[in-house]
């Protein structure tokens, strides 16, 4: 895993606010394997084949520490997804609607293109399923 390409990447794709299927892929470019995200805290770990590099404080704006609702709400979770994605908001308000809908973290399977929405908790989780990107001209 490049880890300055991996820095480049979050930051940019921050501050552009690019579709997440346009960061996904440029992460995989860079060698990213998995990686989890920590709502509470904004904290992302992202792990490589040989190596893992830990981003905190990701979405600048946001708060130092969020509150995470107690009650997860898997159609909460879907709704702010839909929202951030179809309006593209800023990735701290992202994080806000997650805490809000009760997720703890949320783990990317690069591989299998898959994010796993979670609580911690067992049968408290969403999986969405990554789209491929294709470029606009």
């Amino acid at each position: 895993m490049n880890v300055e390409e991996v820095k480049r990447i979050s930051q940019a794709s921050k501050n552009e606010r690019w579709p997440y299927p346009r960061t996904f892929q440029e992460l995989l470019g860079a060698g990213v394997t998995a990686y989890r995200t920590s709502i509470a805290d904004d904290r992302i770990v992202y792990m490589g084949a040989d190596n893992q590099y830990e981003e905190t404080h990701a979405a600048p704006t946001a708060a130092p520490t969020l509150a995470v609702a107690e009650h997860f709400e898997a159609d909460a979770v879907k709704r702010g997804l839909e929202h951030h994605q179809r309006n593209r908001t800023p990735f701290s308000d992202f994080l806000k609607d997650m805490a809000d809908a009760g997720v703890h973290y949320y783990e990317v399977d690069m591989l299998a293109r898959t994010i796993n929405y979670t609580s911690g908790r067992p049968g408290e989780s969403y999986v969405e399923a990554v789209p491929a990107f294709e470029a606009t001209p």
